[in-house]
């Protein structure tokens, strides 16, 4: 019986800009959500990970993990298509509220499940859209369309450059020579990530009615003069981030590290003092390593509040100032954070066994 994986995401630059008609330049990463899904008499969803069962007859939204696949089956079914209920094992490598998406790798390898085994048929686009709108209308958080996105279309050694507005897209070589990508995992999730995530976007969506502007495309900096200072900061992020993916861009495809990297920094710092979305434990790793040997750029990823920073830096140097940063964090804030070595990936894929 085949089973079904989707990876996670790292987002090189371009965080909050998605749902904002921006530019985002992820990759997916060699970590995954498994399910093992077949037809049923009722709905039983079991997760190796939270060592949980769950059966119903009915869709329901249960406040938990649970709401990402019966989200997806939902989707399904109010496009018209036929499904049964179904059982569905979920087992993965991905941590979870590390900013790397595992709630769309589990929308994503849910949907492509559901569509090979009832044969419905759905192309690559359609199952991004089937997870966008499970999350944003069943689950409730309204994200944009990079995670899912990236999550279907991703390709190994490449980057996607992703214009959300159109969604046009170009894939970048990850030219990084005698470089690596890493994440460290603050091992911090703070309540109010859900919460203020919609709240950032409600704010977006005042500067553009005050502007009487249908996108963010549409806004230049002269605009902001007539905004409050909050949302001026907000929007200043955006615009700000636009103009890195674009840089950002031409730095994979030139091979310029040191821009690479300095672009990553220039995104923290928006990301903590404009779009105010940081945390002292994301802040704390990524002052630490700042100035450290082999160690380009930095900047936290994902929706705040906590989860993962990513890190560029020379090969084989990660090892040696994680060791030290450890100690310092677990000083700071009384745990221990996590060293995460990330290859590129495939998008959403069947694995037979």
């Amino acid at each position: 019986m085949p089973k079904f994986k989707a990876p996670g995401r790292v987002n090189i630059i371009g965080e909050h800009t998605d749902y904002n008609d921006g530019f985002v330049l992820p990759f997916a990463i060699d970590r995954y959500v498994e399910v093992d899904i077949k037809p049923s008499n009722r709905y039983v969803f079991t997760s190796q990970v939270m060592n949980e069962t769950v059966s119903v007859k009915k869709f329901q939204k249960l406040g938990k993990w649970t709401d990402y696949i019966m989200g997806v089956i939902w989707v399904i079914e109010q496009r018209g298509y036929k499904t049964e209920p179904v059982e569905v094992i979920v087992s993965s490598n991905l941590p979870i509220g590390a900013g790397l998406s595992s709630s769309a790798a589990l929308e994503i390898a849910t949907a492509y499940g559901i569509n090979e085994i009832f044969n419905l048929k759905m192309d690559e686009m359609q199952l991004v859209e089937v997870g966008v709108k499970a999350e944003r209308e069943f689950v409730g958080v309204r994200c944009g369309v990079m995670d899912q996105f990236t999550a279907v279309f991703a390709k190994k050694d490449y980057a996607i450059f992703l214009d959300t507005s159109n969604l046009k897209y170009e894939y970048v070589p990850l030219n990084l020579a005698d470089l690596e990508f890493a994440l460290i995992d603050s091992n911090t999730k703070h309540e109010l990530s859900s919460s203020e995530y919609n709240k950032r976007r409600e704010e977006c969506e005042k500067v553009l009615k005050m502007l009487n502007k249908k996108s963010f495309r549409e806004i230049n900096y002269d605009d902001l003069s007539i905004l409050d200072p909050l949302l001026r900061k907000r929007a200043r992020h955006v615009l700000d981030e636009n103009k890195r993916v674009l840089l950002a861009v031409r730095a994979l495809k030139n091979s310029e590290s040191f821009l690479l990297g300095n672009i990553l920094y220039e995104s923290h710092v928006s990301l903590r003092d404009l779009y105010e979305v940081s945390c002292d434990e994301t802040d704390f790793i990524v002052g630490y390593v700042k100035g450290e040997i082999g160690i380009l750029g930095a900047r936290m990823v994902g929706g705040g509040f906590g989860g993962s920073v990513l890190v560029l830096a020379r090969a084989g140097h990660i090892d040696k100032v994680f060791m030290e940063l450890e100690k310092s964090y677990f000083k700071m804030f009384g745990k221990k954070p996590s060293l995460i070595k990330i290859k590129s990936s495939d998008g959403a894929n069947m694995v037979m066994e």
